[in-house]
């Protein structure tokens, strides 16, 4: 069988990585300078390619637009930091995310809290930092929310998330259409704006819409704001007043797999600029990003443990694993298919043979890839996972074997930063009781 590859986005990510470097490159450092520094396994985030997302984004969309980070994309606080600083404010899901934007620098004023199930301790919290926009996902959410809000004297800021009557073409997961615990159906989200209008304990100040993740279909993302605007302009003849926001969701998609288009931002923004037109005096408009803005800055680096043939196929086994980058082992994927993957000390080698890519754990699901083209590996071969800075660590079943979880690394122009302490094997002992 030949050799998985995925040269087209493999080549495009080794060049905005490292240039024509010989071996790999992360923000200007060798990749194996990293690892021998901080250890395998390991993520590496280039901090100039989350500048230059932020940047492309603010080029093609313009002036009325506010980015905001989507946290969950990558809660690391360095990452987060890099972003504040682009100008992004934050798009965030639970408690424990409000408490990485506020440690990131993020001022209230820039947080949206959005998201399903929201606990007492995550609306309290909420409050407590004094997020500016709460994205409502239902009416009973909105009674809630009134409640704790007069027992603190405090009156926050709502939206209300949509959910649109039908889906939208394009994303690879659809949050949106139809029966979904998400946001509050279309045809109720202006007697629902009248409540919370008319209730005075909460103001309103817009509407959100998230269609799905992994969008690839510009056109299908520009006819969803088209639809969330008229239904702007519908709650704002009911309640009597101007809406402040609207936020336009984003989903955008990043190329993972060769074969994977591309998302075209530029047509996106002119849909958007057409639609709110260059006036100051309509709603602000939000985008919120996370994949978009994290996944090509990232590297997951890991180490050769031992190399072995099994019945005619040759097999890496690695420190690393599912339970430490579950989505490159393609968790929760109905195909599975692997990321980009290169050799860090030949990046670029021609002559290559198929290898199965396996990790420590004991379970067959635990492979980054089949039959993907390497060169000849043997222990100690450091091997680089691409496209890793969305969805990696967090997203990961980082309990399983109780194996300790990897250092994360920030890396600015040669400047290299350490973000987060790598694990310790008793780490499996933290909050159990004997």
């Amino acid at each position: 069988m030949a050799p998985a590859r995925t040269d087209t986005v493999r080549t495009r990510l080794l060049a905005r990585l490292g240039g024509r470097r010989r071996t790999l490159h992360i923000g200007g450092v060798d990749a194996a300078e990293l690892a021998a520094r901080f250890g395998t396994p390991l993520y590496v985030y280039d901090a100039e390619i989350l500048r230059a997302q932020v940047a492309a984004v603010r080029k093609a969309f313009g002036a009325r637009l506010d980015v905001l980070y989507a946290v969950k994309a990558n809660p690391c606080v360095a990452v987060a930091q890099v972003l504040r600083a682009a100008g992004t404010g934050a798009e965030l899901a639970s408690a424990g995310e409000i408490h990485v934007a506020h440690a990131a620098g993020f001022a209230g004023a820039h947080m949206h809290f959005a998201g399903p199930a929201k606990s007492v301790v995550d609306l309290e919290t909420a409050l407590d930092l004094g997020v500016s926009t709460v994205n409502l996902e239902s009416a009973s959410e909105h009674a809630r929310l009134a409640r704790l809000a007069r027992a603190r004297g405090a009156r926050p800021g709502v939206a209300i998330r949509v959910n649109p009557n039908r889906e939208t073409s394009g994303a690879r997961v659809r949050m949106a259409g139809g029966s979904k615990k998400f946001g509050v159906d279309e045809d109720a989200v202006v007697e629902l704006a009248r409540a919370i209008v008319r209730t005075d304990q909460c103001e309103l100040r817009g509407l959100h819409v998230y269609t799905g993740s992994q969008s690839f279909d510009a056109g299908a993302w520009v006819a969803a704001a088209e639809r969330l605007y008229a239904l702007g302009q519908d709650v704002e003849r009911a309640v009597g007043h101007r809406l402040a926001s609207l936020n336009f969701g984003g989903g955008f998609g990043i190329p993972c797999f060769d074969g994977d288009p591309t998302f075209d931002l530029a047509a996106a923004g002119r849909g958007l600029r057409a639609l709110v037109g260059a006036s100051r005096r309509g709603p602000r408009c939000h985008l919120e990003l996370g994949r978009y803005l994290v996944a090509e800055a990232g590297v997951f680096l890991t180490r050769v443990l031992e190399t072995k043939r099994s019945s005619g196929k040759d097999f890496a086994l690695l420190d690393g694993g599912m339970h430490q980058f579950g989505a490159a082992a393609g968790l929760g994927a109905v195909i599975k298919r692997p990321y980009p993957i290169v050799a860090c000390g030949r990046p670029r080698a021609d002559k290559t043979a198929p290898w199965t890519l396996a990790g420590p754990l004991c379970t067959p699901a635990d492979e980054f890839g089949v039959d993907v083209a390497l060169p000849s590996l043997q222990a100690g071969d450091l091997i680089a996972v691409l496209v890793a800075g969305a969805y990696g660590l967090t997203f990961s079943p980082t309990g399983f074997l109780s194996h300790p979880t990897p250092a994360e690394v920030l890396v600015d122009g040669g400047t290299v930063r350490l973000a987060r302490q790598r694990g310790r094997p008793e780490d499996s002992l933290r909050g159990q009781t004997w």
